[in-house]
């Protein structure tokens, strides 16, 4: 009886380990997350111009600098995620902002792919992780 229990208390301690960085991928992905509901939920897309590819250790190009105009024509400038293909400096691609945060803004490519759903993956890989756990050592001790 008590190998059983120093079992489910081990496994409920490997649970807990990997939790652990788990935990820190979630809380990382979730200000992108919810920047990503906004846009959908409110977004307005329009058509931005690509001013500037910027790479990070060599030549694959991760953001983009680029230029556009509000609803009321105000010009705008934002960072975004490289929309795939990455368009190269002058070209113009579809973009969608927040109106009422205009310089947070995505590629209309990114939020239409699965990408943006990513957090949630990881979300309910804790939430099944930790349920787990608890009930080893709750129900199983």
């Amino acid at each position: 009886m008590s190998a059983a229990m120093s079992g489910t208390s081990v496994a409920a301690t490997a649970i807990g380990f990997i939790c652990l960085p788990l935990t820190t991928l979630v809380l990382l992905s979730l200000p992108t997350q919810l920047r990503d509901n906004r846009l959908k939920r409110r977004g307005i897309e329009t058509e931005a111009v690509c001013r500037e590819r910027i790479a990070r250790r060599g030549i694959l190009v991760h953001f983009i600098r680029c230029t556009y105009r509000q609803v009321d024509g105000r010009p705008m400038a934002a960072v975004i995620n490289t929309p795939r293909p990455v368009p190269y400096v002058g070209d113009t691609f579809t973009i969608v902002y927040d109106p009422q945060r205009p310089t947070e803004a995505a590629s209309a490519q990114y939020l239409a792919t699965r990408q943006t759903k990513i957090g949630y993956a990881f979300q309910a890989a804790l939430a099944i992780l930790v349920t787990i756990a608890v009930l080893l050592v709750t129900v199983f001790n």
